[in-house]
């Protein structure tokens, strides 16, 4: 998504009312959750879970701190999808491979859970996310049972998009297409020509900083052996050892052209009003690890995200500058375990490109109604890359091998990108980086007050993974679970034999 084209809640430390209420009830559920030990009847059983979720879910809504990332799934409280996982109800799967799915899911709820539980109250969030798991396996294991149970449960998995209709139809979004495409078709001349120049040709306003992985601290588990493992969805079967691993060896080196200190990495870190800024300090970058669907093949995903203070105006009246600013880096995996694709957008969902790696033949998607993906660069590294980015905009200049990067070395960690699920407030409690909508609140852009009519909500401001709408014309989502397909042709080793 190019914006190029002019482009919390805390929970209250002081006793009041309300909180005494909140911790009544947090109470209560803790004491039912310690009577029971007798296994009541199966009618019973599933009403006791049942009225858990809605006593916990609604207090996280009240207190307005629902994670904004994975969807629910309507009526059915200890089940959460993300695009991958809902592209899965439409597929023939076996009873083995429904009830991977069904896990996946249960898995996706906690890992949510485990973040909002925290924020709600932090003192009894342990307990509390216990009972949620106990009570996810009770409804698993008590509500699926049958084909017809099993076929409500599919009607009901759905990620929406990230897309309003209504601002779409209210800005007279057909009207307005022409003149996206041209700024689009601009800016995508603009960073081709960038891409042209001469790597040593690059500017930049202060010194070359390289900032690489810290050394480890402690010993690195083996990389996985293939082929993997896969559960009866097809899903690659990784450890956290595995996965920490993998995303060791492939963690890029940021190659920054420094001009100030908007443009040194840091941990985000909430002030004391909630606006988010960055604590350069603590030069970190956040890891997650997903899956993506090419085929007949689910393949490993690692991504990476770097965080700078803001982008800083360029002139008087800058659009595009900001509070909060960084990159998002993804690398795809073939069944080898090796690079099949890399592509980025910043954490806005603007500016994405995409590098394929291996001998991939490109599909020339695109045209008057979808935004093209801008493929920016021909050949890139196989292996380790170092990755220039601009000072200031903090726009990605080239993919090159380390060995060509210079300058000093700085390093940074690697952290778990749930940690900015749940950040010290002010006040004493946690919240997210990210609000139930999953937008960074206090990062706007003033680019939103034309761009509204393409449909993205709030376009321009920092989003929590699982958001990241990137087309302003057409539809597309970063984490599509078949973007490759969007992109490539499927080749013969990803379909079944």
């Amino acid at each position: 998504m190019d914006s190029s084209l002019d482009r919390s809640m805390s929970v209250p430390r002081q006793v009041s009312p309300a909180s005494l209420r909140g911790v009544l009830v947090l109470s209560l559920l803790l004491l039912a959750s310690a009577c029971a030990t007798v296994t009541p009847p199966r009618t019973a059983q599933t009403a006791q879970c049942r009225t858990f979720f809605t006593q916990i879910d609604s207090a996280v809504a009240k207190a307005g701190v629902s994670d904004g990332g994975a969807a629910r799934v309507p009526g059915y409280p200890y089940l959460r999808a993300d695009r991958v996982l809902a592209s899965f109800a439409d597929d023939s799967l076996t009873a083995e491979g429904f009830g991977a799915w069904v896990e996946r899911m249960r898995q996706l709820d906690l890992a949510a859970r485990r973040s909002e539980l925290r924020n709600l109250d932090a003192g009894s969030a342990d307990a509390q996310w216990q009972r949620a798991e106990q009570c996810g396996r009770t409804l698993r294991s008590l509500e699926l049972t049958d084909d017809a149970a099993r076929s409500a449960l599919r009607d009901h998995v759905r990620v929406r998009d990230d897309y309003s209709l209504a601002a779409r139809g209210f800005g007279l979004y057909p009207l307005a297409v022409p003149f996206l495409n041209l700024g689009i078709k601009g800016y995508h001349r603009e960073v081709r020509a960038d891409y042209a120049r001469p790597l040593a040709q690059l500017d930049s306003p202060g010194p070359l900083l390289r900032w690489t992985p810290a050394p480890p601290t402690s010993e690195i588990a083996a990389l996985p052996t293939v082929p993997l493992a896969r559960d009866a969805l097809g899903v690659p079967l990784l450890s956290d050892a595995q996965w920490a691993a993998l995303g060791a060896r492939y963690a890029p080196q940021w190659w920054i052209e420094t001009g100030g200190d908007y443009d040194r990495p840091g941990a985000p870190v909430l002030g004391a009003d909630g606006t988010p800024s960055v604590d350069p300090a603590e030069p970190v970058v956040y890891t997650l690890h997903e899956f993506t669907r090419f085929g007949d093949q689910v393949l490993p995903v690692l991504v990476y995200v770097i965080w700078f203070s803001e982008r800083p105006s360029q002139k008087a009246i800058d659009s595009y500058a900001g509070a909060l600013d960084g990159l998002v880096w993804r690398v795809v995996l073939d069944p080898q375990l090796q690079p099949l694709v890399y592509d980025t957008i910043h954490p806005c969902g603007c500016y994405r490109y995409t590098f394929p790696v291996q001998a991939l033949t490109q599909i020339l998607r695109g045209g008057f109604w979808q935004e093209p993906v801008l493929f920016p660069q021909g050949e890139v590294p196989a292996d380790a890359v170092a990755l220039r980015i601009q000072s200031e905009t903090h726009y990605l200049r080239r993919v090159v091998a380390p060995a060509l990067a210079t300058g000093d070395v700085h390093h940074y960690t690697l952290r778990p990108y749930a940690d900015l699920l749940s950040l010290p407030a002010a006040d004493g409690a946690r919240r997210s980086l990210f609000d139930t909508d999953g937008i960074v609140a206090g990062t706007q852009r003033g680019e939103r007050w034309w761009l509204w009519i393409t449909g993205v909500p709030d376009p321009g401001a920092m989003r929590q993974w699982g958001r990241h709408a990137t087309s302003f014309v057409g539809r597309s989502h970063f984490d599509d679970a078949r973007f490759l397909e969007q992109n490539f042709s499927v080749p013969d080793w990803a379909k079944t034999p």
